[in-house]
């Protein structure tokens, strides 16, 4: 961090220095903030320690902001300072220094194969440039502001015409950050999701290696890096999704703790309070299937009479939330009060999640023994509490998927990516059954090769699938920006949305399904841009107001049934491509 800061004083920037200034510094220093078990061994604390970073960075920079301050460079290096010497200060850092044993050096090893193996598959998906997905120009573009005004609650000047950023503010705040600290251009934040694929992978370590031992973790590692589902998720870029999830990893870890009886003093259910806060930060879903499973966790407390036992410190836990989440909370509201209120259960009936094809994404093999470990651990959960955070995230997960039922409005598809939040560990588990650590590692490693297996070529089909840009379809692009006026605007469909707002840097008007859309209030625009492609009266007129001269639809885009969608009803073809039409109204 000193190194970092005497380079910026010089008037210099450090991109990787900048990196681990936001996210491994604070994390090494708040490791008292993790339980025990999770920081007996070096091997396991330094896997702990990005994620923990975000929680501590995201949280912190939010809420500076929230109180007026200016995320410049200054600020941004007295919070990463702060956080360090607040961590440096907490009590229980293990006296003497963690050392690296020979036994860890092995596990290290094993950790490495899986981190190796995950980047090696996202990357058939997510190498090179362009990116596929729609998705991550969002991201992009809400940084580049964020470094632009120094501030998170602000416009979005392109997007629907111009409105307020509505985006969960925990990913923006570190990407903001980064591109402050690290002075290069917003577009290198395209690869910014591999980081935290890498971070699940070792998050996942983390959690199994703490509560079943070095050989669970190291193949519950293996099988997250290589499940195709995993490659999906980078495929149309959810990158505050896949963040996310390593926060869930952290609560089931402290829940989990709490179930098998060990004591969290106040520094680990204060760290256990800023996951959730964080966990809220960075995706509002993800905090649904959070809250989900802690509620049936606590009911079943209640069921077993551990629930006076573990009274302290969710008690504790709370208080940090009420403490530690208030700059967060206003962040929050604010961006809330401009949604519009959300959309109804019916607007979102077409992302069903089909039960066929989540298990194609699992992969077959993988499902098939998920299940079993899934008989196995219910037999084993009265004589194994750490079981049963993972039950109850399964449970809220299988019931969120089917929250239409009972009219519960959420996007039901996207609960397909929290399943291995709890079959990973519980395959881990199942295999550590076995007596010899060796026939453990074996049998892991013989399935994470075959699940591996599927997973090569359905990346190859996940970049297809997602790869609006490539250089054809941007050359297209290229030459409707040399004709676009300062501030024209342009209308696109579903899947060119975010990318040409971003690309193009003009205002935009796509045209979302309500499946697309969060916020209430950005529906009225979508329906508009709908009425412009299919030649209504009045989108006709709408256009002509607008002074709208280009279209642009991918002629392969899916409806969100997954049917084609209906050809424009306007205009004449002006670039022809296989992914970009731009049609001249």
């Amino acid at each position: 961090m000193v190194v970092e800061a005497l380079i910026a004083l010089l008037g210099g920037h450090a991109p990787l220095l900048a990196a681990i200034v936001l996210l491994v510094a604070p994390g090494l220093a708040l490791l008292p903030l993790l339980p025990e078990r999770a920081r007996r061994d070096l091997v396991t604390a330094l896997a702990a320690a990005p994620a923990l970073g975000f929680v501590a960075s995201s949280v912190a920079l939010i809420t500076v902001a929230s109180i007026g301050l200016s995320l410049d460079g200054l600020v941004i290096r007295l919070v990463e300072a702060a956080l360090v010497g607040v961590g440096l200060a907490l009590p229980g850092r293990p006296e003497p220094a963690l050392r690296l044993r020979r036994e860890d050096a092995l596990v290290a090893a094993g950790l490495l194969v899986a981190v190796v193996a995950g980047l090696i598959l996202e990357g058939r998906v997510i190498k090179g440039s362009p990116v596929p997905g729609n998705d991550w120009a969002k991201y992009v573009l809400y940084a580049d502001e964020i470094r632009n005004h120094k501030s998170l609650l602000i416009d979005n000047p392109f997007w629907m015409l111009g409105v307020p950023f509505r985006e969960d503010p925990g990913v923006p705040a570190i990407y903001g950050a980064f591109l402050v600290l690290g002075g290069q251009s917003a577009t290198v934040l395209v690869h910014g999701i591999w980081v935290f694929a890498v971070i699940a992978i070792l998050t996942t370590f983390v959690f199994v290696r703490s509560l079943w031992g070095p050989a669970a973790g190291v193949v519950a590692a293996l099988l997250w890096a290589v499940l195709p589902i995993s490659q999906d998720i980078l495929g149309w870029h959810g990158l505050p999704n896949l963040a996310a999830l390593s926060m869930l990893l952290l609560v089931l870890l402290y829940s989990a703790c709490l179930f098998v009886g060990d004591r969290l003093p106040l520094a680990q259910t204060t760290g256990f309070g800023l996951t959730l806060i964080a966990l809220a930060a960075t995706h509002r879903l993800s905090l649904l299937v959070g809250l989900g499973a802690l509620a049936i966790m606590v009911a079943t407390a209640f069921v077993l009479g551990d629930l006076r036992r573990m009274g302290g410190a969710i008690a504790r836990t709370l208080g940090a939330v009420v403490v530690l989440g208030g700059g967060v909370a206003y962040d929050l509201i604010e961006r809330q009060r401009t949604f519009g209120g959300t959309l109804s259960y019916a607007d979102y009936k077409a992302s069903k999640l089909p039960v066929v094809h989540t298990a194609k994404d699992l992969s077959l093999v993988f499902t098939a023994v998920a299940v079993i470990a899934l008989v196995v651990a219910i037999r084993r959960v009265a004589r194994d509490h750490a079981l049963i955070p993972l039950l109850a995230m399964l449970a809220f997960t299988i019931a969120g998927a089917y929250a239409w039922i009972v009219h519960l409005p959420l996007g039901y598809l996207r609960m397909a990516y929290y399943l291995p939040l709890a079959l990973v560990p519980l395959v881990a588990v199942a295999l550590a059954e076995f007596r010899r650590v060796r026939t453990t590692l074996v049998i892991g490693a013989l399935l994470a090769a075959v699940v591996a297996g599927f997973a090569w070529p359905a990346a190859h089909n996940v970049r297809f699938f997602y790869g609006f840009t490539n250089r054809t379809s941007l050359r297209g692009l290229d030459a409707v920006a040399a004709q676009l006026k300062p501030n024209e605007v342009v209308v696109t469909d579903r899947c060119w949305s975010f990318l040409a707002t971003w690309l193009l840097h003009t205002r935009t008007l796509p045209a979302l399904y309500p499946v697309d859309i969060q916020p209430k209030a950005e529906l009225v625009r979508a329906n508009e841009a709908h009425a412009i492609l299919d030649g209504t009266p009045a989108g006709q007129a709408l256009a002509q107001r607008l002074g709208i001269r280009y279209a642009l639809v991918d002629p392969t885009c899916p409806d969100p049934n997954g049917n084609a969608l209906p050809p424009p009803r306007v205009g004449t073809p002006a670039f022809t491509s296989e992914r970009l039409l731009v049609l001249r109204l």
